[in-house]
């Protein structure tokens, strides 16, 4: 094998994947519910917008049509991350989130770009099962996963665009330059031929974790970025650790039961069940007060049925149900989310802020009197 093919094809344990994935789309979603609901008041607003591409510039996103993506984002992140994903969700998710940023410039934050392409990435890691990342042995299990090395490649692409940007700047480069080089070699880490790696790589750990606690940066980057680098650079046996216990209850409740062979009498009632949590889950949405979420919300429950898909019905042990329930997981999150945060409160009063802006009082009005009535 050629050394480029050694690079991109070799080893990795696979508890680095699944651990990613979960990671970032559980973030994900709450930071489009915490960070970017708050903004969309200013949408749809004189039929203005400028969107980030010229071609998108004759498209004017409404605030209900804005908040809708967020929550159908966010929901379905939050859900591929408590179960095992699908591809064709994951593919969603990107598609959801990146129109959420792209339609508009109103609500701009630089890594938007950045987790749109993670989120690429994603769709061709391996969907991986609890039981299938974390064996029963103290073992790690590994597999050659070349969308997890561009995942580390395309990282160490951005810190080296970052590190040439502050060269042009006449600003310091060389410590996001020292994270382009970690990141190369981190993703080579836990291959048996290389056991030197196994050793640096956590040493190499010092140079994003520096970079973003003391580099000024906006918005939620600082976190996503750290909670990467722990993921790819700690050591292959502590993450196995610590994947193994964070999956303990998932993997005795779900990936632990025995799987029965053929149809029986419980495929019915797996079929009803999992129809009706499908039909339930979007109406928690309806208490959260905010235009287009409950759409958002129902639009999820549609996609998850149409990610389900023939194993609906013709799985007859609770895996439809474990799916439909991690659905109800996501948007419970939401709800929970919105209404023991600020969000529904800042988004009102920009809105009304906007509003007084433009000389529509009877609009700031209707927007601050939401807003009180959610003042913290």
């Amino acid at each position: 094998m050629k050394p480029l093919e050694r690079y991109w094809f070799g080893d990795v344990a696979l508890a680095r994947p699944y651990l990613l994935l979960r990671f970032v789309l559980a973030l994900l979603a709450f930071d489009t519910w915490l960070n970017m609901m708050p903004q969309g008041a200013k949408y749809g607003v004189g039929a203005f917008n400028v969107a980030h591409f010229p071609w998108f510039d004759t498209f004017i996103p409404s605030s209900a049509f804005y908040l809708g993506v967020l929550a159908f984002t966010g929901v379905l992140a939050l859900s591929q991350a408590l179960y095992r994903p699908h591809r064709i969700a994951i593919v969603l998710v990107a598609a959801g989130y990146t129109l959420g940023w792209s339609c508009s410039l109103l609500d701009s934050v630089p890594y938007h770009y950045l987790l749109t392409l993670y989120l690429v990435c994603f769709v061709f890691f391996p969907m991986l099962s609890a039981r299938a990342a974390f064996s029963r042995s103290d073992r790690a299990p590994r597999g050659s996963i070349a969308p997890y090395v561009l995942f580390c490649v395309t990282t160490a692409i951005v810190y080296f665009y970052v590190a040439a940007w502050a060269a042009a700047e006449g600003q310091s480069y060389w410590l996001p330059m020292a994270c382009c080089a970690a990141y190369l070699i981190a993703s080579m880490q836990d291959r048996a031929e290389l056991p030197a790696l196994r050793m640096v790589a956590p040493v190499l750990m010092a140079a994003p974790v520096a970079f973003h606690l003391f580099a000024p940066q906006q918005g939620w980057l600082p976190i996503y970025m750290i909670g990467i680098a722990f993921v790819v650079f700690m050591p292959t046996p502590w993450i196995h650790s610590v994947g193994r216990t964070l999956t303990q209850p998932a993997r005795s409740l779900v990936e632990g039961r025995s799987e029965e062979d053929g149809t029986d009498e419980r495929a019915a009632q797996v079929f009803y069940m999992s129809l009706v949590g499908l039909v339930v889950a979007p109406m928690v949405s309806m208490f959260v007060d905010m235009p287009g979420v409950k759409t958002g919300c129902t639009l999820t429950a549609i996609a998850m049925l149409f990610v389900m898909g023939r194993q609906l019905y013709f799985t007859p042990r609770w895996r439809p149900v474990w799916r439909v329930a991690s659905l109800f997981g996501g948007c419970l999150a939401l709800w929970i989310t919105v209404t023991t945060s600020t969000t529904r409160f800042d988004y009102y009063r920009e809105g009304a802020l906007d509003a007084d802006r433009r000389g529509d009082h009877d609009a700031a009005m209707m927007f601050r009197e939401k807003a009180d009535r959610y003042a913290p």
